[in-house]
């Protein structure tokens, strides 16, 4: 994690991340945001035969932290995943019935909080060591730290080291667990 003298820093790269990456929401108000992303990994298998190899469209989520930070204030993690699952629905319905959306073959994520999202419906895929996956680790967990209601306590909590997951989901699973025919009891 960064040190406090770094965070003002941090904060103003987090800002010019998002508009460089153009970074959009999905809704108005929504928790999930989407930068429009090209895979350029090896080929990434999915549970339901999906392959995604490089060049093809895997846009990226994103969470709105300051979304998410006024979210915290109230306990997050049931209502963070109660607006999750409606901006995936909104996100569908869009896929399913707006021809000139162009969905992309995959939505994919890194996050310190990836766990979550299995509960979601996505996929969590093994990351490589890396000096680049080093840095992801000490930036999103400093990230953490300035967003989550309990600041830097927050980063102590849990089970072992907190560390960024990678997460995916086709569009076809997107579209069978959050479209306009899928049962919307989840």
């Amino acid at each position: 994690m960064a040190p406090r003298l770094l965070e003002p820093i941090l904060a103003q790269v987090e800002r010019m991340d998002r508009t460089i990456r153009r970074i959009r929401p999905i809704q108005p108000g929504a928790v999930l945001g989407i930068e429009r992303h090209r895979h350029r990994g090896e080929p990434v298998t999915l549970r339901d035969g999906t392959v995604v190899r490089a060049g093809d469209r895997a846009d990226i989520l994103h969470f709105d932290n300051r979304r998410v930070r006024e979210i915290a204030e109230a306990g997050w993690q049931l209502e963070g995943l109660r607006l999750c699952r409606a901006d995936l629905r909104v996100l569908a319905a869009r896929i399913a019935r707006e021809p000139q959306f162009d969905p992309p073959l995959a939505y994919c994520g890194a996050s310190v909080v990836s766990r979550l999202a299995l509960r979601i419906g996505f996929e969590r895929r093994p990351r490589r060591r890396t000096w680049w996956s080093a840095l992801e680790n000490w930036y999103s967990r400093t990230i953490m730290a300035r967003w989550a209601r309990d600041g830097r306590a927050r980063i102590r909590q849990g089970r072992g080291p907190l560390e960024v997951g990678e997460v995916w989901i086709s569009v076809r699973e997107l579209l069978r667990r959050y479209g306009p025919e899928a049962d919307t009891g989840q």
